[in-house]
């Protein structure tokens, strides 16, 4: 299973205006659990913030529980795991 993290990025990084949640806090985020890196990414409790526009969650979420090396481990360690 080959998974294109460049491209990831890029989908993050263009549904984040189209997400209300997202978009809430940017340009400049206003709460304090929000912050933005220095890669444009939004952060909400130092964790990317991805928005669920296209699936992306979803792929995700099937990559790392999906993937043969990951193995499964249970629901605690596939979360820790994303």
């Amino acid at each position: 299973m080959v998974f294109d993290h460049e491209q990831l990025c890029k989908d993050i990084h263009s549904s984040l205006t189209s997400d209300p949640i997202a978009s809430a806090q940017l340009p400049t985020p206003t709460q304090p659990h929000w912050s933005l890196d220095s890669d444009g990414f939004l952060r909400l409790d130092g964790r990317i913030y991805v928005p669920n526009s296209s699936d992306l969650q979803l792929q995700i979420l099937q990559y790392k529980h999906d993937h043969p090396l990951s193995g499964h481990f249970g629901q605690n360690r596939t979360l820790e795991l994303v």
